[in-house]
């Protein structure tokens, strides 16, 4: 489960916030909601969160000064705000992400991908249903297939788990460096590939010495040259 906080002092963009996390991104779950700078370092200061999205004019402060009293907790911060001047400094300050107001779901839910793959990373571990039901560990993933609109989960110790999202919602959360999309049914863990299989229909075999993957003719060359196999 990724912890997130909301500060902001407008309630409709507070609604409009939250609406789009439960709609959008049902894995994250919201702590509170906080409308003024001071409140908001408090909260911080004293409680695990992992992502906060900050306006930048809030009762008795700025988004500026919350990130600077609090920027070595370790949270990701999405600024959220219809100012585009602040842009520059709020990303200096180490904001990952600055959406300007009214944006779309398309802006939002890319900023809130980075995120949770880079907190995914940072954690090793992946939620595969809702809350904290069904979170493995990274290293413990040696695939996934694509059953038309689930994902089944081959695992280390070579039990399989089913999840109601297809590939494509696996891809955005996962950490690039660590799992390719080698085909248009397949995400590997490039830790547990042993060996290249090369020609007219190239594939990867797996640690376990028995399991290979295909690998797409469009996608190869990229595979090959990047991951030096």
């Amino acid at each position: 489960m990724i912890k997130c906080v909301i500060v902001e002092d407008e309630l409709p963009a507070q609604a409009l916030l939250a609406d789009k996390l439960k709609r959008l991104f049902p894995e994250i779950a919201i702590q509170c909601i906080i409308d003024n700078k001071q409140e908001a370092v408090n909260y911080l200061s004293h409680n695990k969160v992992d992502l906060v999205f900050l306006d930048n004019r809030l009762k008795g402060g700025f988004g500026l000064d919350v990130i600077e009293q609090t920027a070595h907790l370790g949270f990701e911060v999405i600024f959220a705000t219809a100012y585009s001047e602040y842009a520059v400094d709020a990303l200096n300050k180490g904001a990952i992400f600055y959406l300007l107001k009214p944006f779309s779901d398309t802006d939002f839910s890319e900023a809130v991908e980075k995120v949770i793959r880079k907190t995914n990373k940072k954690k090793k571990q992946l939620s595969v249903g809702v809350g904290n039901e069904n979170i493995i560990k990274l290293d413990d993933i040696m695939y996934i297939e694509s059953e038309g609109a689930y994902s089944v989960f081959t695992l280390v110790n070579k039990t399989t788990m089913m999840a109601s999202k297809n590939l494509g919602y696996f891809e955005n959360r996962l950490p690039t460096d660590t799992f390719f999309r080698i085909h248009h049914s397949f995400i590997v863990n490039i830790k547990h590939v042993v060996k290249v299989r090369n020609g007219p229909s190239p594939q990867l075999v797996l640690t376990d010495g028995v399991t290979c993957l295909p690998v797409s003719q469009r996608k190869a060359k990229a595979i090959f040259g990047q991951f030096k196999f």
